[in-house]
């Protein structure tokens, strides 16, 4: 995942820059997501990490000489010192060009830099377990690298900030989630829980972060740049699983125990509406380009919903006592992949037509609950219960080609950094 970094730039000379305008071209025969990052530095904080963003947005590029090819910010007012950072992820990735286009106070044009790569960041899976602790893995190499103790309570859920700096971890009974530095693994705040959170699911540009809970009817939305409570929006019973659909603006959760979701404005954190359902919703999941979402049911069903209108389009039956827990969406959107707890299998839907891929069902056994794709669409991860490993899953052949012991009853699965919408 090449990261396109400008370093800190100085705009306190005389005739600086009133705007900038950052573009990020696909160059390549591949489509790739990017996200892109222009932050301000306070003059006090010059030359450090500490930013306050100016635009932060994820895209989808397609490939070169197709519509939405390039993609810009716009023009954004400047301060004294700002920096550029610009990541992409999928299987045009090492494709992408960056420029900043810098204008004077009457946006005329007075220069123009082109942003160059730094080296790719690690990929990397976080699992949360029951032992209690989370289990690393490099998914370069499929190994575990670090195991991080949660004690004395259980890791029920964790995800990370979009360009991988930091990962939250929901500690059951203790009633945290604990934010660590990933370069050090180390805790660097914690932030109190209303309740036993069930899991944690990051806005996919990272400004903000929810956590569910098992026992009250809401979700706690916490400011990411200050690890703050900023609302709770009320939900139905038991929520459990987020997806985010930014470009409709908004959040859905799923209600575990009230066959409903709850759809949030992701601006004003208000209730928009409530779907309601034929059975329990559990794993949830957004197409890239957020024009539907589709939620696992208990009675073994995937619904489609459409975030125009917040309404099941259509339902994808898998037969019946297979036990559809999770559900993964390919950086592309073609295909979605569901985990089964019962049958121990994975079963794959063609998002085009929205139904099953015949001859496609990835027999795992061991109990497989949650689910994660990489940002290249490669390969999966899925964490099976059973034998306390996560399996490693080439998605083009959709053959198992690992299998990583991990500490006793993984659950949640995050990889991290991770653009997919």
């Amino acid at each position: 995942m090449p990261i396109y970094d400008s370093g800190p730039i100085d705009n306190s000379q005389t005739g600086r820059a009133a705007f900038a305008e950052v573009s990020a071209a696909n160059a390549g025969r591949l489509p790739t997501n990017v996200s892109i990052q222009l932050y301000e530095l306070p003059p006090l904080a010059f030359g450090t990490q500490t930013n306050n963003p100016l635009f932060t947005s994820l895209f989808y590029l397609q490939p070169r000489g197709n519509p939405n090819d390039t993609v810009s910010s716009g023009l954004v007012a400047l301060g004294s010192a700002f920096g550029v950072r610009v990541l992409s992820s999928g299987t045009g990735e090492d494709d992408v060009a960056v420029h900043v286009t810098f204008y004077d106070a009457d946006s005329r044009i007075i220069r123009n830099i082109n942003v160059p790569a730094t080296a790719p960041t690690p990929l990397l899976a976080y699992v949360a377990t029951s032992r209690p602790s989370v289990s690393i893995i490099d998914i370069s190499t499929d190994q575990v690298v670090t195991t991080i103790p949660t004690v004395p309570d259980i890791a029920t859920g964790s995800t990370s900030t979009p360009d991988g700096t930091h990962f939250y971890v929901s500690v059951a009974g203790s009633n945290v989630v604990n934010v660590y530095d990933t370069t050090t693994n180390t805790v660097i705040d914690s932030i109190l829980a209303a309740g036993t959170p069930t899991g944690v699911f990051m806005r996919p540009d990272g400004l903000h972060m929810y956590i569910t809970y098992s026992v009250t009817n809401n979700v706690d939305v916490i400011d990411v740049a200050t690890n703050t409570l900023i609302g709770a929006p009320p939900t139905g019973a038991a929520p459990l699983a987020v997806a985010f659909a930014l470009s409709a603006g908004k959040a859905y959760v799923t209600n575990s125990s009230n066959a409903s979701i709850t759809v949030i404005d992701t601006n004003t954190l208000a209730v928009i509406t409530t779907i309601l359902l034929t059975d329990n919703p559990f794993g949830i999941a957004a197409t890239p380009d957020g024009s539907r979402v589709y939620a696992c049911l208990q009675s073994d069903d995937v619904v489609v919903i459409s975030t125009l209108t917040d309404a099941v389009i259509t339902t994808i039956s898998l037969s019946p006592s297979v036990g559809v827990f999770d559900i993964a969406i390919t950086p592309d959107g073609t295909k979605a992949y569901v985990t089964t707890t019962v049958t121990g299998d994975i079963r794959v839907i063609n998002t085009v037509t929205n139904n099953t891929i015949p001859n496609a069902t990835i027999v795992l056994g061991d109990g497989p609950r949650s689910i994660a794709i990489t940002p290249d669409g490669t390969r999966a991860y899925i964490t099976t219960t059973v034998t306390s490993t996560v399996k490693t899953i080439d998605l083009k052949t959709n053959a198992i080609i690992g299998v990583i012991p991990v500490d006793d009853g993984p659950n949640d699965i995050a990889i991290s950094p991770n653009l997919l919408f």
